[in-house]
């Protein structure tokens, strides 16, 4: 797991003496470093997630360093160290009531400290718990890309307890292309806001961003914390990305580490047809007979088998201007309503009954027989896929 303020706190106590005086509720932020600011200007540098520590050699009363503890929130740190004893005698009131009210963790450290060896143990035990998660992250990544390296992947999530029959969770984000997000940028925005979540939660897992998806892998299936951390994660769509069109697509059923390549390409799917539909969560049971259709190999045959199925019925369109095509397929998805294909297709009723008629005279297929309505309806399915997979 990534270092949180809750583990720092744990050493620092024992090997520095620091104690926490406000914010406890903020102890599960994440940590990216230690770092020593003293001075007002210096705060905008921040880049978020780190753990401040000051002496306030610049900034010694109280309404100074209620302005400082208030700027260094602002910019996303994890925590604040009042290295008190000289020039901070005491923590103000303000501060601490400032910290407890937005739950940010503030800490005092003896002056006897030497802050070099304060920095040196902490920012080492961050650059442990980093390589622990990239090690994570990487075993994650070669089970769904590269499933048959098993020697690599298995004793890693081993470590991290995560066996074959471990029940896990993956969820899917992505984001259409488009011009008024910067992609890349978002993306690394929302993946640390999902750490965030998940370490809030103390779950185990892993996110990355491949492709054009950010990807969620966690050690959980039980649906009501599933269902928490979504909430959590579209709360942050709607928070921070206004304008941005962001669509997820999250697993059900049994997802285990030997079937993610399988998940990870259904998912994929389901993200470009939520966004298809503009339906912003997507679960994997709700594309129903198309979870068989991506488990079939060789696509090309679904290809073939779709040109064999409509491909006579979309030439005749492109050559005269007909709508053979769209006709049927509002005629399978209304159950055979001629009055509703009327409606839909602005027809008389006996026009689409004459196009039926030369549908199936056409392709030499009763529209009556459930077998060949079914034949219809899956090469119409595969159409879609295809549409949403190039």
């Amino acid at each position: 797991m990534a270092a949180t303020l809750e583990k720092i706190y744990e050493v620092a106590l024992h090997h520095y003496h620091m104690k926490l005086v406000a914010g406890r509720e903020g102890l599960s932020n994440l940590v990216d470093w230690v770092h020593v600011v003293e001075e007002m200007d210096y705060v905008h540098f921040l880049k978020g997630r780190e753990l401040i520590v000051t002496t306030g050699i610049k900034e010694p009363d109280d309404a100074q360093l209620l302005e400082f503890t208030r700027r260094v929130y602002a910019t996303g740190a994890s925590g604040l160290v009042f290295n008190v004893g000289r020039y901070i005698r005491s923590v103000p009131k303000e501060v601490q009531e400032f910290g407890e009210n937005n739950d940010f963790p503030v800490f005092v450290l003896p002056w006897e400290v030497h802050l070099v060896d304060f920095n040196r143990e902490l920012c080492n035990l961050i650059y442990r718990s980093e390589q622990e998660q990239d090690d994570l992250e990487s075993a994650i990544r070669k089970a769904v890309f590269s499933p048959e390296k098993k020697e690599e992947y298995l004793p890693v999530l081993a470590r991290e307890g995560i066996h074959g029959d471990t029940g896990l969770t993956m969820v899917q984000c992505y984001v259409p292309a488009s011009g008024k997000t910067d992609i890349t940028s978002f993306y690394y925005r929302f993946l640390r806001q999902c750490q965030q979540i998940l370490t809030k939660r103390n779950l185990t897992h892993v996110v990355f961003h491949h492709d054009r998806y950010l990807t969620l892998v966690m050690a959980e299936y039980r649906k009501e914390i599933v269902n928490q951390v979504l909430d959590a994660m579209k709360r942050c769509v709607l928070n921070s990305a206004e304008g941005t069109e962001m669509y997820l697509a999250v697993s059900e059923g049994e997802t285990l580490i030997g079937n993610l390549r399988e998940k990870y390409q259904t998912l994929s799917y389901l993200c470009r047809w939520a966004a298809d539909k503009k339906q912003t969560l997507c679960r994997e049971s709700e594309i129903g007979v198309t979870k068989l259709l991506l488990a079939v190999p060789d696509r090309r045959k679904l290809w073939e088998y779709e040109t064999q199925t409509l491909g006579e019925l979309e030439r005749i369109d492109q050559e005269t201007g007909s709508e053979y095509l769209k006709i049927l397929k509002i005629y399978l998805e209304e159950n055979g309503n001629i009055q509703e294909v009327a409606a839909k297709c602005f027809l008389h009723r006996n026009t689409v009954a004459y196009h039926l008629k030369k549908i199936s005279e056409i392709t030499g297929k009763n529209l009556g027989e459930t077998r060949n309505r079914t034949q219809w309806e899956l090469a119409y399915l595969i159409r879609n896929l295809r549409k949403l997979l190039e």
